[in-house]
């Protein structure tokens, strides 16, 4: 592919392929208007306006272009952006550097996560939890999350496939103390909860042992397997199998019903509630759904395009980021039960912070007040919520004092009065988006992780949270995607 000509029709056929997967403001303020410049040693160069644009495309996209143009040239191309008047100099240095190709060292995976999420400093899971949270309750919640980090550790390490990890490992980030943890692991619901997301190799009555190194038998490891992408809920699930058995039965293709569905434009509508019933159990995910319809053999081509929109489900809220200190630290300082710590957690995620500008939104609005909030949690109780937040209310109070974390203010631009009694109406709370890290509050460090201390105390600096325009009008999630109102509801 030295032909110029050639390149730039390979530049093109990305762009189009960008701009059909991204959202119109995303690609017009960041991909609109790169240039491929050269091609050299299976590096390809890429033009961009300004330095904003360069790091927004390089943490962003990298992955994404790369596998586009592997299926466009048959072959592993990396990219590099670079910002225009840099490209000549960059082309040279990358020259240069390249000679020896036996080094060349293509990744298993198409992935910055290291570099870009940083999680030896802050956990990141789908956003989509949120949603989960509401079926699965804030404990299951709290153990996925603490799972996940510790299958992210085994993988980071380049331990083997099951390698062992003490259970600390996992414990340090599931915000529960040791007895709840093991109680919790034990419980035939919480299991339940967490079918598609951490599930139990071996039965709870099996034992394995195996020979130590003094010739005697010991406990063998219990072994456990991590989904990193979750499940869908059970009503997503069958809103999106109905849609799914009506489509193939309108199409008469299951490879065309899965394509009207990626078409598209706002997933949420894919999650609906139909008035139909689905004729069997919910199903995990969509892989599942289509092996449901077409038996156990489909073609490479379905089972890419369901993958694609499970992923795209599942992406369709961002991501939650949530830093080690939290976790580690404030959830116990604080004495927050894992309900409390997921609320807050939830409220952070609907907020954000301008990593570019310093904008700070920090006002949530919950439409349907307290109920709206236990929903949130998984609970019916919302006098439960209401409690924490009104501590004089209670007189036996479990957990920690909410209100440092979620203080409620007047509704923006509404003279209503905010009715305590009325569990429904509309409420707005000021979300703490810094980490208190003395007694007084008076050290903080920032939520979205630009000023971010690490588990072990020492101050470390990355980057994190939702993207906006300098007015915030227009709200961007670190993947690239659009913020829609049910992660973001407009403060209204």
């Amino acid at each position: 592919m030295s032909n110029m000509t050639d390149l730039q029709q390979a530049w093109s056929s990305v762009l189009t392929q960008l701009q059909m997967d991204m959202p119109r403001a995303s690609y017009e303020t960041w991909v609109l208007g790169t240039v491929a410049l050269g091609l050299e040693n299976d590096v390809l160069l890429v033009s961009t306006r300004n330095a904003y644009a360069r790091d927004w495309l390089e943490s962003r996209l990298t992955s994404t272009v790369q596998r586009l143009l592997v299926g466009i040239l048959n072959r592993s191309v990396s990219v590099k952006f670079v910002i225009g008047d840099e490209s000549q100099e960059e082309m040279e240095a990358e020259a240069e550097e390249t000679d020896e190709p036996e080094l060349n060292i293509e990744p298993v995976q198409w992935l910055d996560y290291d570099r870009i999420v940083q999680p030896h400093k802050q956990v990141v899971v789908k956003g989509y939890l949120r949603r989960l949270g509401m079926e699965i309750g804030p404990k299951a919640v709290w153990l996925y999350v603490g799972f996940h980090q510790a299958a992210w550790r085994v993988q980071d390490q380049h331990n083997a496939s099951g390698k062992p990890l003490h259970s600390h490992e996992v414990m340090r980030f599931s915000a529960l103390s040791n007895g709840a943890f093991w109680r919790l692991l034990k419980h035939a619901g919480i299991q339940q909860h967490l079918t598609g997301l951490v599930q139990r190799f071996d039965s709870q009555d099996t034992r394995r042992f195996r020979r130590g190194r003094d010739g005697r038998p010991h406990r063998a490891p219990i072994r456990y397997q991590v989904f990193m992408t979750p499940r869908l809920t059970r009503a997503d699930a069958i809103a999106v199998h109905l849609r799914l058995k009506a489509l193939i039965e309108k199409h008469n293709s299951i490879t065309s019903a899965l394509q009207e569905m990626l078409a598209v434009q706002d997933v949420m509508e894919l999650l609906e509630p139909m008035d139909v019933k689905l004729p069997h159990a919910p199903v995990n995910t969509v892989m599942d759904m289509v092996k449901s319809e077409t038996g156990e053999n489909f073609s490479p081509e379905i089972e890419r395009l369901a993958q694609e929109l499970h992923r795209r489900i599942i992406n369709c809220l961002g991501d939650i980021h949530i830093p080690h200190y939290f976790i580690t630290e404030t959830i116990h300082r604080y004495n927050l039960t894992p309900a409390q710590a997921w609320l807050i957690t939830v409220a952070r995620d609907m907020a954000f912070i301008n990593a570019r500008t310093g904008e700070r939104r920090d006002v949530v609005t919950f439409k349907r007040g307290y109920q709206e909030m236990a929903e949130l949690i998984g609970s019916n109780r919302y006098k439960t919520v209401q409690a924490w937040l009104h501590l004089q209310w209670a007189s036996q109070q479990r957990g920690g004092n909410l209100s440092r974390f979620l203080q409620e203010i007047e509704l923006p631009d509404s003279k209503t009065y905010a009715d305590l009694r009325v569990e429904s109406m509309p409420r707005a709370f000021r979300v703490l988006l810094d980490e208190p890290l003395d007694a007084d509050g008076s050290n903080k460090v920032d939520a979205n992780g630009s000023h971010m201390v690490d588990a072990d105390g020492s101050i470390s600096w990355t980057q994190m949270g939702a993207l906006a325009d300098a007015n915030g009008s227009h709200m961007v999630d670190a993947n690239g995607s659009d913020l829609n109102s049910f992660k973001h509801p407009l403060n209204t």
